[in-house]
């Protein structure tokens, strides 16, 4: 049987693509993608029955360790942390990568997005972010800046993209789209 799967280390146009794509973020986080870099690694499923968008996955240095001197690339699925993925030469962060860039204080300015109990709901069933869902914004949003969705316990449940800018947020219904949803921690479930 012919290996479908690959597993390496990020190449430089991976990294420029990530790059690329950090920087429409925040520049600010381009360091950090820095020294992350020599930790991440990207599976590549060359399978023609499916069409999985290569995926990004932190590594640490123990774990490089293991895959190197067991000769198992062919045979991962999925290691370390879930970084993100590559599709049409756009890198998409994952939820779990936000988290712990966010909470483990490596990069702490995500734009914050808040919304209430029913939001809640909404958005962890893959629908978009309406303006009656939010309790809390930030000040200075542009139209397609990068959101961390928070509950009203401030777990973060999603990830988005704004639809509006500040100046429109007024002017917005409340069945208005305040921002699209990019990915949520509903996925999961729903993939079952």
């Amino acid at each position: 049987m012919i290996d479908t799967r690959i597993f390496r280390k990020i190449n430089k146009i991976e990294i420029n693509i990530i790059a690329n794509s950090v920087r429409k973020i925040s520049t600010k986080l381009l360091p950090v993608l820095d020294t992350l870099n020599r930790f991440l690694y990207i599976l590549i499923n060359k399978s023609p029955s499916e069409k999985i968008f290569p995926k990004i996955y932190l590594i640490t240095n123990e774990q490089q360790k293991v895959i190197k001197e067991s000769n198992i690339t062919n045979k991962i699925y999925s290691a370390g942390l879930y970084f993100g993925f590559i599709k049409k030469g756009d890198f998409y962060f994952s939820i779990e990568a936000s988290e712990h860039l966010y909470k483990s204080g490596i990069f702490t300015d995500f734009k914050l997005l808040i919304i209430d109990n029913g939001g809640e709901k909404s958005i962890l069933y893959g629908n978009n972010i309406l303006k009656k869902m939010v309790i809390k914004h930030p000040i200075n949003l542009k139209k397609k800046d990068f959101l961390i969705v928070l509950n009203e316990v401030h777990e973060i449940i999603g990830l988005g993209l704004s639809h509006v800018s500040s100046e429109l947020i007024l002017s917005l219904k409340p069945n208005d789209i305040f921002a699209i949803n990019v990915s949520d921690k509903g996925q999961y479930l729903r993939a079952q």
